[in-house]
């Protein structure tokens, strides 16, 4: 007989027979107890971890019930799986992983560089979020939306929708669409999880892995993430201070016949940039010419600063070339995962059969509070108090940034959005910085991190909408100050970036 390690902690949430029985089988499966091992009697082990001996049976049965130990008359309790088990050989999970399942794990680098930089150090200080300010919503106001949303529907608050989601909350975002000139009633919407999600849809049904798409660099890095996962081709765009630059799209149009074109118009992520009027009208006219769907990515329309943005491209678009994407993630809270796809009825209708398909339905609960919030006149009102409080701390962000400019940094104030492009001088490395300043509390997004393949190494994205002024404030010293005492060393950037990468 031998008598295995085992220590009951006080202070854990587990019984004591769970944490005997996983003491237990991790020693037989590391093979601590080999096949044949005698377990000490039921009495004994109770005795000596002061315990009862029911709790050792409980113990004992389970690793029965698993096939690791069983019980012989006169022997006791024996193992019987050590050997059995470890002769099995483990499944090769990486041979029957898909083309997408093996691209995923490669492509999803950016989360998993900001783990391995900032998982280490506290953040005191973060401009790496693209998020709204969680302070901005009160949350007696969320429990008073969801009291009346049960009072009115009871248990159906929180029962299965439509797969091309409730007709309140279609209606809803099909009136705040019109207001921006779009042309749609509550049967051209289809509502997804979050733009995201309707940008993997239309993935889904419009390209095969190893098509073609344009999209403008730099861009949103989820959005790469879709591409790059799905076996996408990518070919980019640059962006300068009216956008994405239209007439290079002509060339690529003939010389690619790309599956669509990505494009976030208005206060683009990751540089603020907001297309030009006169671009929208040649980049649409270009799609009817070629005969190739735009996807317009707007998640940041509501929120300008003074004056409002110019029309979404689907606005202009009266023959169905638009797909049009947004998201109450930007304006509200990203929690509520609540989106939708405006698209010709074609669209529409595969969308939301590929959506039920994959998830039956969307989420029903973020949908109840957002009709409760637009219905009761708070989501315009929430809207209008992050445009004050995104202007005046993009304001501060920039106050701070001449009063710690050092030579080389160049960046612009957007008209409205969540992000600041800010490149940095041309020998630094923006991952080289973040390692430095994390140390110190304060994080941001390295901009390479938004093009497909060999963007330029020093710029990098600042988000202002949930610093405070403080924060900001400490931010950008510490950024600057660990940019002084950064070493330089040597960088080319790509020509092809060199459009992209100074938005000034």
């Amino acid at each position: 007989m031998e008598t295995p390690h085992l220590q009951l902690d006080p202070e854990s949430k587990l019984p004591a027979y769970v944490q005997i029985r996983n003491q237990l089988r991790e020693q037989i499966l590391q093979g601590d107890l080999p096949g044949g091992t005698q377990l000490p009697p039921e009495r004994t082990l109770a005795q000596s971890l002061g315990i009862s001996r029911t709790t050792v049976v409980s113990a004992y049965g389970e690793l029965k019930a698993e096939g690791l130990v069983k019980g012989h008359v006169g022997r006791g309790t024996i193992v019987v799986g050590g050997a059995a088990w470890m002769d099995v050989q483990p499944i090769a999970w990486p041979a029957h992983f898909s083309g997408l399942g093996r691209r995923i794990a490669r492509y999803a680098q950016p989360t998993e560089l900001l783990s391995l930089r900032l998982g280490a150090h506290p953040v005191t200080v973060s401009f790496a979020l693209g998020l709204p300010d969680p302070a901005l919503l009160p949350p007696e106001r969320i429990q008073q939306a969801w009291e009346a949303v049960v009072g009115r529907l009871g248990a159906a608050a929180v029962g299965a929708c439509p797969v091309q989601g409730t007709l309140a909350m279609r209606e809803v975002i099909a009136a705040r669409a019109r207001e921006r000139g779009v042309a749609v009633a509550p049967e051209g919407v289809t509502v997804v999880n979050g733009s995201q999600h309707g940008l993997d849809l239309l993935l889904r049904l419009l390209v095969e892995p190893g098509d073609t798409v344009l999209v403008e660099v730099p861009t949103y890095f989820g959005a790469l993430q879709c591409f790059q996962s799905w076996g996408v081709r990518i070919i980019g765009v640059p962006v300068d201070e009216a956008g994405m630059d239209v007439e290079r799209v002509e060339l690529l149009l003939a010389r690619y016949r790309p599956r669509f074109i990505y494009t976030v118009p208005t206060y683009q992520n990751p540089t603020g940039a907001t297309m030009s009027l006169e671009r929208r009208e040649r980049l649409l006219a270009l799609a009817q010419q070629y005969q190739v769907p735009i996807v317009e990515d707007d998640p940041f329309s509501d929120l300008y600063f003074d004056e409002p943005p110019p029309p979404p491209i689907k606005a202009l678009d009266r023959h169905g070339h638009v797909l049009y994407l947004g998201t109450f993630s930007k304006n509200l809270a990203p929690g509520l995962r609540v989106g939708w796809l405006v698209a010709p009825s074609p669209v529409i209708e595969r969308a939301a059969l590929l959506n039920g398909v994959a998830e039956l339905h969307p989420n029903t609960v973020g949908q109840h509070l957002v009709v409760e919030f637009a219905q009761r006149g708070w989501l315009e009102e929430l809207i209008a108090q992050a445009r004050t409080s995104h202007k005046a701390r993009c304001q501060a962000m920039d106050a701070e940034l001449r009063r710690h400019r050092l030579p080389g940094m160049r960046w612009t104030v957007p008209g409205g959005g969540l992000f600041l492009w800010l490149q940095l001088p041309e020998q630094v490395d923006a991952q080289d910085l973040l390692a430095e300043t994390a140390q110190r509390g304060v994080v941001f997004l390295p901009g390479s991190l938004m093009y497909p393949a060999d963007g330029p190494r020093n710029v990098c994205r600042l988000n202002f909408s949930i610093p405070d002024r403080e924060a900001i404030k400490q931010g950008i010293a510490t950024i600057t100050d660990a940019l002084r005492k950064l070493p330089r060393r040597p960088t080319e950037t790509p020509e092809e970036h060199m459009v992209a990468s100074p938005i000034v």
